[in-house]
């Protein structure tokens, strides 16, 4: 009974220490209140779950290794949550090296498929304020293909130039649902008839 625990046992120890460590390994993470989950990143893919309670900006720092230098790039894919009841106006990701994929290369919670043609570069910075109606603005995103749908790609980092050690930083940073210039003159005239009823009764 002893020699078989004593073989499970090294069995065991010998399955733990052959399993794949993560992707770039996420070194630190600047949250400024927010929440992430990366527990579901892989070998080969970078997967951060992001629960925004305010707009504050956000930062990851990676650590590559040898592995990853060799794989030369690692998928990428985010939710986005707002949690904060703001909405998500635009999110910019700056810092790493995106590789251009096919589209669509984001998607909303309504089921809008966000191109290319939404970021204002391939891919770094993408504005959602355009994309919904006023009223219902964006709660979240879903960058890449976090759910493994059919005909949806991953982003990709690349990591070309870089060494063993090297580190890398997402920068990631929202800003809240604005409305759309219809919506602020239709406040504005609502504001204005308010005041000139005020000021009748004040006549009286």
């Amino acid at each position: 009974m002893k020699n078989t625990l004593l073989a499970l046992g090294a069995a065991i120890g010998a399955l733990c220490t052959t399993l794949p460590a993560h992707a770039v390994t996420l070194e630190s993470a600047t949250l400024n209140g927010n929440l992430v989950d990366s527990s579901f990143s892989t070998p080969s893919l970078i997967a951060l779950d992001l629960s925004l309670l305010n707009h504050a900006p956000l930062r990851f720092s990676f650590v590559i290794d040898a592995d990853d230098v060799s794989r030369g790039s690692a998928d990428f894919n985010a939710i986005v949550r707002d949690v904060g009841g703001l909405g998500i106006g635009s999110l910019t990701l700056t810092g790493v090296r995106f590789e251009v994929l096919s589209d669509p290369l984001a998607a909303t919670l309504g089921g809008s498929l966000l191109p290319a043609a939404v970021f204002v570069s391939a891919p770094t910075t993408l504005s959602v304020g355009t994309l919904t109606l006023a009223g219902d603005p964006v709660s979240e995103l879903y960058l890449g293909n976090p759910f493994f749908e059919a005909e949806r790609l991953d982003w990709r980092i690349g990591f070309a130039g870089l060494n063993a050690g090297d580190r890398l930083t997402l920068d990631l940073s929202t800003t809240p649902a604005v409305p759309e210039p219809d919506d602020w003159a239709m406040m504005l005239a609502g504001l204005g008839m308010i005041v000139l009823s005020a000021a009748r009764r004040i006549g009286r």
